[in-house]
């Protein structure tokens, strides 16, 4: 049986993560990246969890155990941008699950740009 409250500690571990990662993505130079929760419901209700990381969509997940990250992409939208999954998982690591063409039309991009 869970504890009382425990469900608000998960959520706000969550919120917390969100707020983290867009942190991050702040730092690497998407100046303006937000949680969806602080700027549009309708971005949040679409499972995507940061406004303005174009061109990727972005989910965060903070678990306990690392779970099967289908579910979650294929909830997200079908459009141009990249859906990814951060998933970090208490005590072993923080992971990103991304579709193969996905992945490989990134690095693509990359090559392009002249960045690698």
């Amino acid at each position: 049986m869970l504890k009382k409250g425990s469900g608000a500690s998960i959520r706000k571990r969550g919120n917390n993560y969100e707020v983290q990662i867009a942190q991050q993505f702040r730092d690497m130079g998407w100046a303006g990246c937000v949680t969806s929760r602080a700027e549009s419901r309708n971005t949040d209700a679409k499972k995507i969890d940061l406004c303005y990381s174009d061109p990727i969509n972005v989910q965060c997940k903070c678990k306990n155990n690392y779970g099967n990250p289908l579910p979650v992409l294929e909830e997200m939208p079908k459009d141009n941008n990249y859906n990814i999954v951060i998933t970090k998982v208490v005590n072993k690591g923080e992971f990103v699950s991304i579709a193969k063409d996905d992945f490989f039309a990134l690095i693509k991009m990359l090559k392009l740009e002249g960045i690698i």
